[in-house]
């Protein structure tokens, strides 16, 4: 088994017995749906707001639905955003975007479908919300279409069934070697920040006060040092008028527990080193000396969108230049004539 799917397997918690079928046969046809469109793999446009945030960036279309184009599978996805919304079942999200927006892996000829008891457990969770509403569970997501954990496919959150024990051993040793997807603009990432500002419903200049792995995410919390530039789709004002500033104290890293962040985990690795120096600036200050820049862990830039009750990181970069250049990369992003979202 090759190190890449090794590392597909711990990022996605994706089910495969030694015999699994092969990736010829994966697809849409197996689920009952055909097209004569030949199978591509797309970046997932940023008008698919269902799969935001997903952990991965890439999708196959046609789509495991049988959606033909990306505009097709956007409409069809949209009509799912009030039920991720209710909480019905923590792997909601992770069900519908398998088939609306399934990942697209070089390694792979065709999409993976979730597992029968992915399925299984989205559906036990979320009928009973979706009945008061008078909506039954869709013959679309019949649970039966989808494979049992014998095969490749990708099961509930946690669940360990059909995994092999090579795939267990190396687990370990494979965590931290896939980068977290908001993170992996290292290179680019100041470009990237300024092109998909207007984009992002959130956006903020900070420094970190803490940094926590909960349920296998990763939680940071500002400091009040931090500022807020764009909220809710508009700019800073508009945390104000909603209170939405006090609602959410805290930015999360999905599935941060398993991938690495160079930016945050190199500041995480000389955090001791970091508060020896902030404590020296600090006695330094007080005795009239200058306080140097950067000495509480440095300034980051960060995009999120809110999903199910939290603000979910799209970008992170860590400033890695003076406060004077971020005063003037700050000012050129404000100075965008950005839309209200």
């Amino acid at each position: 088994m090759s190190v890449f799917r090794l590392c597909f397997f711990v990022l996605f918690g994706v089910s495969a017995a030694s015999d699994a079928v092969p990736p010829a046969q994966l697809g849409p046809p197996s689920l009952g749906f055909s097209s004569s469109v030949r199978s591509v793999c797309k970046p997932i446009p940023s008008t698919l707001s269902l799969c935001h945030g997903i952990g991965y960036r890439r999708m196959w279309v046609p789509n495991l639905l049988g959606h033909d184009t990306l505009r097709e599978a956007q409409q069809q996805s949209a009509a799912w955003l009030p039920l991720i919304s209710k909480l019905c079942h923590r792997d909601t999200k992770k069900f519908l975007c398998s088939l609306f927006a399934p990942v697209c892996l070089p390694e792979l000829s065709g999409p993976v479908s979730p597992c029968r008891s992915l399925c299984e457990a989205v559906r036990d969770g979320c009928v009973p919300v979706m009945s008061a509403f008078g909506f039954p569970w869709p013959e679309m997501f019949n649970c039966t279409r989808f494979p049992r954990g014998t095969e490749l496919c990708i099961p509930a959150t946690g669940e360990q069934e059909g995994r092999t024990a090579e795939e267990l051993r190396h687990e370990e040793e494979l965590k931290g070697s896939v980068i977290c997807d908001a993170c992996s603009l290292a290179a680019e990432g100041e470009t990237d920040i300024q092109e998909n500002f207007c984009h992002s419903p959130y956006a903020f200049k900070m420094r970190l006060g803490s940094v926590s792995t909960v349920g296998g995410d990763r939680q940071l919390v500002p400091t009040p040092r931090s500022r807020i530039l764009r909220w809710a789709g508009g700019g800073a004002e508009r945390a104000e008028e909603v209170g939405g500033a006090m609602a959410h104290s805290a930015l999360w890293l999905q599935e941060g527990g398993t991938c690495t962040c160079p930016g945050l985990d190199s500041a995480e690795t000389g955090k001791d080193k970091e508060l020896e120096e902030d404590h020296k600036v600090k006695r330094q200050t007080k005795e009239g000396g200058k306080a140097a820049n950067g000495a509480n862990g440095g300034w980051y830039l960060a995009l999120a969108q809110a999903e199910e009750g939290r603000l979910v990181l799209t970008r992170l970069v860590r400033w890695t230049r003076g406060d004077k250049e971020l005063k003037k990369f700050i000012r050129a992003l404000l100075k965008q004539p950005c839309p209200q979202l």
